[in-house]
This record gives structure tokens, sequence and C-alpha cells, in this order.
């Protein structure tokens, strides 16, 4: 019974022992404990990388064996090309206006029968 009341005399005539050093080691060990579980995150994200990398490999292995050999893009494409081929399938000088129905069927005017 005596050491309790000594430790509450410690209490009382230093307040670092009641409040500084539990904030302290709460710091401290906080510290540590984030430290872990952050790094645990990263050893996560390291493999998840690995894998991406190993994908990716497994792919260039396979473009020169030959399975992606199928794909050849147009080596002569450009966006003139494209823009006038567009501009052939569309007349955008030659339009009509149409009303887009709604879903609700309203046909845009409320009722204002209150």
């Amino acid at each position: 019974m005596q050491t309790t009341s000594q430790f509450k005399r410690w209490g009382r005539r230093s307040p670092f022992l009641r409040y500084g050093i539990p904030l302290i080691s709460f710091t401290v060990l906080g510290s540590f404990g984030l430290g872990h579980m952050i790094q645990g995150r990263q050893n996560v994200r390291k493999e998840k990388d690995d894998l991406e990398w190993e994908a990716l490999e497994n792919t260039k292995l396979l473009a020169r064996t030959g399975p992606m050999d199928g794909y050849k893009p147009n080596k002569n494409f450009s966006l003139e090309n494209e823009l006038k081929v567009l501009q052939e399938k569309i007349d955008i000088h030659n339009y009509e206006f149409k009303k887009i129905p709604r879903l609700d069927g309203s046909g845009g005017k409320q009722d204002d029968t209150s």
C-alpha cells in the first residue's frame, strides 16, 4: 500500500512522470507500430509490381515466339486522313433538329395543376 502512495506522491510532485512519460512512450511506440504497418503495405505493393512485370515479360516472350504477330498496326496512320474519312461520311452542313423524347414521357412540359 505504501508503494502506491509513493507513486501518487511522485505524480503530484512532478507532472512529467504523470503526463510526460506516457505521452512520449505512446508517441515512440506508435511510430514503431505505424512503421511496421507501412512496411507491410509497401511489401504488398512490391509483390503486385513484380507480378505485373512478370506478366509483361511473359507477353514479350509470347511476342517473340509468334502468337502476338497477328497484330500489325497501319504504318500510314495520320489524323488528317482520319478527319477526311469522317468528313466524307458525315455532312455537318445538312442537318435537321429532332426532339429527343424524355424517359418519363412528359415531353418536357410540367403539369401545374396545384
